[in-house]
């Protein structure tokens, strides 16, 4: 056995069924090439960053929910099912949860760290 420590930024552990976790090493085209991941497809992936600006889009998961969970500072969630837009501010050490098929996106209130774990098979975006 080798212990060892993470950075999340760096390291994400994706939760696939079953009891083991699969380390994901994040580089610059992370992102870009998701899609071309299909062992992430299911399960929950677990990504932390730092939120210094407005996120540029909605995004929505229509096959699971996501939990977002603030570990420093403060951000206004906007959450569209379709019917209503809700505002809500996360403080840390909150969280919200965002149900299956809710449109959302994130306000910066000032520096912020988040954790998302986002079960993301089918994720899509759309303008703000």
């Amino acid at each position: 056995m080798e212990a060892r420590s993470h950075h999340p930024d760096r390291t994400y552990p994706h939760l696939a069924a079953g009891p083991d976790l699969t380390l994901i090493d994040v580089g610059p085209d992370f992102w870009a090439t998701i899609d071309d991941r299909p062992e992430l497809h299911t399960g929950r992936l677990v990504t932390s960053f730092e939120m210094n600006a407005d996120w540029d889009v909605w995004e929505m998961h229509p096959k699971g929910d996501e939990l977002i969970l603030v570990t420093e500072g403060k951000v206004r969630f906007r959450l569209d099912d379709d019917a209503t837009v809700a505002e809500l501010v996360v403080e840390a050490p909150e969280y919200v949860i965002v149900p299956t098929g809710v449109w959302h996106t994130a306000d910066a209130m000032g520096p912020a760290r988040l954790v998302i774990i986002t079960w993301g098979d089918g994720t899509t975006h759309r303008p703000r």
